[in-house]
């Protein structure tokens, strides 16, 4: 679960932001609490939504967590620089360093993780249990230096050799790749619990993302989705799986399935999506070795009751959008967090508010360890009463000076002011500044 994200010096972002979900002692809405039996830890928010006007930084937040996770688990070439983008409006800021921190709970544990990057090296880079009076260091690096505390518990069956093995390989670790990364690479089991819950619990989904595992999620939770595309009414009667025959089918041209085949992982037990013609094909490894392939499609009924299969690609864009994210869905019963920009793109507003309502009352994500964090424009979902608690609303919004800034409005005092009419009055900022039309010198 993600506890907090700061970010200094990216895209937006010149001084430190800091994002998080801890909760607020408001009363309102208290089952939006995940609350912790032990001292050390805090009570954490399940979902949390990000307001602002157009280029006020709300989605540069998203891309600086985005952009931080895809460093961590894919790393980057060797020779090659770091895509980080630094603040532009202030010249001092392209010799500074960019920050970025994730606080988060794995394995019933706090750890913050965090480094400062240019672009060509990691100038520093550190993972430390916190929540407690004093911060208890794991690893800690400044420049090509790396220390360990090995007494901490998280190397206690660590052996000498093991030790030297990891000091061996930090001493390798290339100026323009992490440490943690280096050792998911080099399979350093120590810290290999760190590494994957980016890898595996923390989802960036943008606008342009689709779900590459959405038809063979559909195979194992076909039901599932049924019952979401009838909880949000569509007119889908239900969706199904279609298995064809890979080798011969024709509506996969013969030098991409001369492609899969030379590409395709064997062995592993996975899946890979292609995409032809708008439409998605899941490729697996069949029973003896070789390939097979499956679609999506949906079913309705027309005037005489008899069913119609359509191709997902001619279902509405709102539709897709919400097949998207029903593999989130699902995530999120299963101790995921997902992080997702304009969230409400191709959905009608109630359904927007619809889908919060479902993640934050349904019984299936009740006692789920999950987190949904999404960017939005939709002002319907400003509902302190019946929807969201007030430290579940942010706002971000630029200041003169270009900067993206960050707020939550439990710090705002808003007594019994109307949210939607005082967000769009502008009573907590994060909406444009649009000149008189007059103003424009237009002529009639």
């Amino acid at each position: 679960m993600l506890i907090r994200f700061t970010v200094e010096n990216f895209l937006s972002f010149n001084e430190l932001a800091d994002f998080n979900m801890i909760a607020s002692d408001e009363t309102n809405q208290s089952h939006h609490i995940m609350k912790t039996q032990t001292q050390q830890s805090i009570n954490l928010l399940k979902t949390s939504i990000l307001y602002g006007a157009n280029a006020s930084g709300k989605s540069n937040l998203i891309r600086a967590m985005g952009f931080a996770r895809n460093f961590i688990v894919n790393g980057v070439a060797k020779n090659r620089n770091i895509n980080v983008k630094p603040f532009k409006l202030d010249s001092t800021c392209r010799n500074k360093h960019s920050r970025f921190e994730f606080e988060f709970r794995c394995q019933s544990k706090q750890y913050a993780y965090g480094f400062c990057i240019d672009k060509t090296q990691v100038h520093e880079e550190w993972l430390f249990e916190i929540g407690h009076e004093i911060d208890i260091p794991v690893f800690e690096r400044v420049g090509s230096a790396i220390s360990f505390n090995f007494k901490h518990p998280i190397f206690l069956n660590s052996s000498a050799e093991e030790k030297q093995t990891i000091g061996y390989e930090a001493r390798g670790t290339r100026a323009n790749l992490l440490f943690l990364t280096n050792c998911q690479e080099r399979n350093i089991r120590q810290l290999q619990f760190i590494y994957q819950w980016f890898n595996e619990v923390l989802v960036i989904v943008f606008t342009t993302s689709k779900h590459q595992a959405l038809t063979s999620l559909a195979k194992l939770n076909i039901e599932f989705f049924n019952q979401v595309l009838c909880f949000f009414n569509f007119g889908i009667d239900k969706v199904q799986v279609e298995e064809i025959d890979f080798e011969n089918t024709n509506d996969i041209p013969a030098e991409l399935k001369d492609e899969v085949r030379a590409e395709f992982p064997y062995g592993q037990k996975t899946a890979q999506l292609i995409s032809v013609s708008s439409r998605n094909y899941v490729i697996e490894e069949n029973e003896l070795g070789g390939l097979k392939a499956s679609k999506m499609t949906t079913v309705r009924k027309d005037e005489a009751g008899n069913e119609v299969t359509f191709d997902i690609s001619e279902e509405s864009e709102g539709t897709q959008r919400l097949m998207d994210f029903i593999p989130m869905l699902i995530g999120l019963s299963k101790d995921k967090v997902f992080v997702i920009d304009e969230i409400e793109q191709s959905l009608h507003a109630l359904l927007t508010k619809k889908l919060f309502e479902l993640v934050l009352n349904h019984e299936m994500f009740a006692h789920a360890q999950s987190q949904l964090i999404a960017s939005t424009h939709e002002v319907n979902l400003l509902d302190t009463k019946n929807l969201f608690r007030k430290d579940e609303i942010w706002f971000v919004e630029k200041n003169p000076a270009g900067e993206s800034v960050l707020y939550s409005l439990a710090n705002a005092e808003i007594d019994q002011l109307n949210i939607v009419d005082g967000y769009l009055s502008g009573r907590f900022g994060a909406i444009p500044f649009i000149k008189d039309v007059k103003d424009l010198g237009w002529k009639e």
